[in-house]
């Protein structure tokens, strides 16, 4: 019996029959072993005896069948099993990996070394699956080696075989993948014996190894021999082979899937990751951002809302030497006060009322890449002393932690809000202030950026076509014109929200100025002089603004909050 265990000895313990009965007899091991909790050198052996060596406990039995027997008679594809191994990724399936002096081992270990490096820069589930067969074909000297894979409904069904010229002639044995999927243990059968069925009768030895990944079967690996019989190594090499094969394959379909998520998210998003623009102020722009990316310090980037303060920091981000690391966008304006700090900088479990597990902070996430501070403005005092430790080098704790977390984090802030007033009124520290404006950006309004609103207009205008499957779909002359004298208070972010449902909710081939959502474009005539019709209208164009956020419509006109609500319930305007 071979125990996968770097615990065990090469030869461990022997178990010999004699005249008086079964004999347990240790065989000078490293570690010793146990016999019902005891230490022992030799000991008797009765029905229900528990040994143990290193890990791994065996109970002795006395029965009239072996254990394995009834598991397989449903089967109907042998009786003999030579070796049957549970499976988990904590089993490499290898003795011993300290045991190098055998050269077939040390060889098994080398290739399997080779496996590991080559699966790791694959991100191809079919080339993780081709590469490994193609290694185990060649090692084990295989006739036939199969992969099965679970589909869409949940069953094994093959998915890829070597030789390639095998052709229709490859039938894996079902009942041996039920077998070893069930019990989700490697299998090695060696019997010739007559009555062999269910793909299994013309090959003269045969390997099943399940692959699992949290406790759930992926998949199973059949290696079936033409002549002759595997050997013990074989058996071992499967098994290891399968374990690093079944880490790749999940690795691999989970890049995949995150590729599949990062397209969709790029082609979903109207900017493409692109300023566009050719009006002064936005060459002025794309003049600043490409001296600032590579420079080290903070940079403040202001703008109105929807003006794009945040293609502009993923601008500064790629144009940076950290573009190959990660760039993280915190909205400040969306954490709740008591939370904030905690979101940011980590806790630790039982920090506070709901800490149920350890959180990893958004700073800690952002690690040797870029963190944007979305409303940097909103940041609790508490929050802003910690950003600004961590601006100056300084390492922090997370909240309820004890062990200071060090990170490099270069930080692109962003508001539409004065930060200097924020200083007059003590909600922003003033030292934290000088610290964010190493380099400031301002984003022009999109009033303000002349013929960059009819570039801008035929891009979103074409992407979205494609994006709803409308090709045919025409702007009309007066729907443009109106576009064009509109004032765009939402900026960049309105203009894309506007064409965006206009193309949706176009009934004709032409899209007409009623299928704009634009409010007051134009000039208007006043329609009344009561101070409380522009003030119902001020705050529901406030709301509209703000997502319908009273606390951020309350920002907007200047007011308090409290104000706000109560204007809104004397007003009765829906939110």
């Amino acid at each position: 019996i071979v125990v996968a265990d770097p615990l065990s000895s090469r030869v461990h313990a022997i178990i010999v029959q004699e005249e008086d009965g079964w004999w347990f007899r240790d065989a000078d091991s490293r570690n010793g072993s146990y016999v019902n909790g005891q230490k022992a050198e030799e000991a008797r052996l009765v029905d229900g005896t528990v040994m143990r060596i290193g890990s791994t406990e065996f109970l002795f039995q006395i029965a009239d069948q072996p254990p394995t027997a009834s598991s397989l008679t449903s089967g109907n594809i042998t009786q003999t099993i030579i070796k049957d191994t549970p499976i988990g990724e904590e089993n490499t399936g290898l003795t011993a990996w300290s045991d190098l002096d055998d050269s077939q081992h040390s060889r098994d270990l080398l290739l399997l070394y080779q496996l590991s490096l080559r699966l790791l820069r694959c991100d191809d589930p079919h080339e993780v699956i081709r590469v490994s067969l193609e290694l185990v074909y060649e090692r084990t000297q295989a006739g036939i080696v199969g992969f099965l894979w679970l589909n869409d409904e949940g069953e094994l069904k093959l998915k890829q075989f070597l030789p390639d010229n095998a052709g229709d002639s490859v039938v894996l044995s079902d009942s041996l993948t039920k077998i070893v999927c069930h019990e989700q243990h490697a299998i090695w059968v060696a019997d010739e014996g007559p009555g062999r069925s269910d793909g299994l009768e013309h090959f003269a030895d045969a390997i099943c190894v399940p692959l699992t990944h949290e406790k759930s079967t992926l998949g199973a690996i059949h290696i079936y021999l033409d002549r002759g019989r595997f050997t013990q190594d074989d058996f071992e090499f499967a098994i290891s082979l399968a374990n690093v094969m079944v880490a790749a394959l999940v690795r691999a379909r989970q890049q995949a899937t995150l590729q599949a998520d990062h397209w969709r998210l790029v082609n979903n998003a109207a900017h493409f990751d692109e300023l566009i623009g050719e009006s002064q102020p936005m060459k002025d722009l794309k003049s600043k951002i490409t001296r600032i990316a590579h420079a080290t310090g903070c940079v403040l980037v202001r703008g109105a809302s929807g003006s794009g303060k945040e293609l502009v920091a993923g601008a500064l981000h790629k144009a940076s030497p950290r573009a190959d690391r990660p760039m993280l966008s915190v909205n400040c304006a969306a954490m709740p006060a008591d939370l904030m700090e905690s979101q940011l900088f980590g806790h630790k479990k039982g920090a506070f009322t709901g800490a149920d597990s350890d959180h990893v902070g958004w700073f800690e996430q952002a690690d040797s890449g870029t963190l944007f501070l979305d409303e940097v403005g909103e940041m609790t005092l508490g929050g802003q002393a910690k950003l600004l430790r961590i601006l100056e080098g300084h390492p922090f704790l997370p909240v309820g932690g004890t062990d200071e977390v060090q990170v490099d984090v270069r930080v692109i802030a962003a508001t539409n809000r004065d930060l200097s007033e924020l200083v007059r009124e003590k909600t922003f520290r003033e030292d934290l202030f000088y610290r964010l404006s190493v380099f400031e950006l301002h984003i022009p309004p999109l009033r303000d950026r002349g013929e960059d609103l009819k570039l801008l207009t035929d891009h979103f205008f074409e992407h979205f076509k494609a994006r709803h499957g409308r090709s045919t779909l025409q702007l009309g002359t007066v729907a443009r014109d109106k576009l064009m004298a509109y004032n765009w208070p939402g900026n960049v972010r309105q203009l894309r929200n506007v064409i965006d449902s206009a193309v949706v909710l176009a009934e004709g081939e032409e899209i007409m100025p009623h299928d704009l959502g634009l409010r007051d474009a134009g000039i208007e005539e006043i329609d009344s002089l009561r101070i409380e019709f522009w003030e119902r209208k001020l705050i529901g164009e406030a709301l509209t603004r703000a997502n319908g956020s009273v606390p951020e419509a309350a920002k907007l006109l200047g007011i308090g909050r409290a104000t706000l609500y109560r204007k809104i319930d004397d007003y009765e305007i829906q939110r």
